[in-house]
């Protein structure tokens, strides 16, 4: 699969799917278009880590530290360990809320959760670790699914996608889709990949170009499938803030069943991939 694949499917984390979610709800489809245009920016920060990693054979905080010196490694590392820390809380706000969904306490989903990512850590070769990793994020493809399944109106769709607004909240969740797409920890852990997994040739970086490239088309079409459902579901502009909100919005047109099994699936893969 390669690190490019796992690592794009793990950027739309359970975070990122809330941020979709509330997109498509609050704002129908205007922001259609942010997400397509997404995928090109998302393709050259990450394609710029494999040439890094392939040519240098030096993980990121080593390019850092040859090139500024050890004082701007060391903060950068700083910055991404806290970052990695909210990021961890993250996902496993997101697992616990799936967990609450069917009946489990947040602290029992949340241990379980660790236990199952220390598990396969201690457990398991990289090789294998990087496809857990991948068909768990292939679970986001619910998403797409499910924005089959709405039937959105194609006209809609398109009169929506180029509609904006110069509401402050538009412009905050513009800021907000912007930020998850593009998040530092990317960077680090496919360069470091790159590196560990001895990608040195031609015909290496063609391969993981082409598993980045398809990746973030990918992981954009799983913000866009997440988007363009909750469009269609909405009955009137309003907040998405938590997991029970998306399948309950999603209720009236697959039933409460079929919904919080599907949005389940996705955050539960989301989160665990990211993780």
């Amino acid at each position: 699969f390669g690190p490019g694949l796992l690592v794009c499917l793990a950027d739309t984390d359970a975070a990122c799917l809330i941020v979709a979610a509330q997109s498509g709800y609050r704002w129908g489809y205007s922001m259609l278009l942010l997400q397509v245009a997404l995928i090109p920016i998302l393709f050259v920060a990450q394609e710029l880590t494999i040439r890094l990693g392939v040519y240098t054979q030096q993980g990121h905080t080593a390019c850092i530290r040859q090139h500024f010196g050890s004082f701007w490694a060391s903060s950068a590392c700083a910055l991404l360990v806290f970052e990695c820390i909210a990021a961890m809380m993250s996902e496993m706000s997101g697992i616990a809320a799936v967990g609450e969904l069917w009946g489990l306490s947040r602290s029992l989903a949340t241990l379980a959760a660790a236990f199952i990512i220390v598990f396969t850590i201690f457990f398991f070769k990289y090789s294998q670790i990087e496809v857990i990793g991948v068909v768990l994020g292939l679970c986001e493809l619910t998403f797409v699914l499910t924005m089959f399944l709405f039937h959105p109106s194609p006209s809609e769709v398109f009169s929506g996608a180029w509609t904006f607004h110069g509401d402050s909240q538009f412009l905050s969740l513009v800021t907000a889709n912007i930020g998850a797409v593009i998040m530092p920890w990317m960077i680090y852990f496919q360069q470091n990949a790159v590196v560990a997994r001895g990608m040195v040739t031609a015909e290496d970086v063609r391969q993981e170009r082409t598993a980045t490239l398809f990746g973030s088309i990918l992981t954009q079409l799983v913000m866009i499938g997440t988007l363009v459902s909750l469009a269609a579901a909405r009955t009137k502009a309003k907040d998405i803030k938590t997991v029970l909100d998306i399948v309950d919005a999603m209720a009236p047109v697959l039933g409460w069943e079929a919904s919080r099994i599907l949005v389940s699936l996705g955050f539960l893969g989301g989160s665990l991939c990211a993780a």
